[in-house]
């Protein structure tokens, strides 16, 4: 069986709901982080991973996330519609989040009083995740998929679930993932011809020009209130 593990959404984080420092705290300490799924979760993770061998399976605090590679999504998320013991009828949400390569330091020294440490990767990546619930068993999981920041492309997954349309494009918005075979891939929030993705880490923090008297919003650091 694919090996389960709790290890989290950020690199090198010990479980995918603590900050930085406490990441680094528990590896401090060499703590071992005991994965906490319920029994009806596990059966569930079982059955998928069954079904999907190349699964890779991640669970902690009562929550269960497969993680899979883009050329499974499609056929993994309409198993778990169609799929009797799973029959996820409901796409949640659909969100993504950046990690740019090249080294940073991660720090929570403010909020926990642990120290920073260094750590990235050398190719950045973007993480999408899809929350699947299912109203017939009352349970819900989490579908991963991780592409190459300067090349992030996935299959629509609006053929499955057609709540995925305003979500995938939001995601491509926000990260720049460009979902192919989306019958309307078009900005959702920003101006279609605004020129970068806002929620990449690396999008530039500058002043904003705005339509009244041609003034502009100075950058964070610049700004005095």
């Amino acid at each position: 069986m694919t090996e389960v593990r709790p290890t989290g959404a950020g690199p090198n984080r010990s479980t995918e709901d603590m900050s930085a420092g406490e990441g680094a705290k528990m590896r401090d300490l060499d703590v071992e982080l005991a994965v906490q799924l319920d029994d009806r979760l596990a059966r569930l993770r079982d059955h998928l991973v069954a079904a999907f061998p190349g699964l890779e399976v991640s669970g902690f605090r009562g929550e269960l996330t497969l993680v899979a590679e883009p050329a499974q999504l499609v056929d993994l998320l309409a198993f778990s519609r169609d799929d009797p013991e799973v029959r996820c009828e409901f796409l949640a949400d659909l969100s993504g989040v950046h990690w740019p390569g090249g080294p940073r330091v991660e720090s929570a020294q403010e909020t926990t009083g642990w120290p920073s440490y260094a750590t990235g990767d050398e190719q950045g990546r973007i993480e999408v995740d899809y929350i699947l619930y299912s109203y017939t068993h009352n349970h819900r999981f989490r579908v991963r998929v991780s592409v190459p920041d300067d090349a992030a492309r996935l299959p629509t997954a609006t053929a499955v679930y057609s709540s995925a349309d305003l979500m995938e494009r939001e995601a491509w918005d926000m990260f720049g993932v460009v979902f192919e075979g989306h019958p309307n891939l078009e900005r959702i929030l920003m101006p279609e011809d605004w020129q970068g993705h806002p929620q990449r880490k690396d999008y530039p923090l500058g002043g904003v020009e705005v339509m009244y008297k041609g003034k502009t919003v100075p950058p964070p650091d610049e700004r005095h209130y």
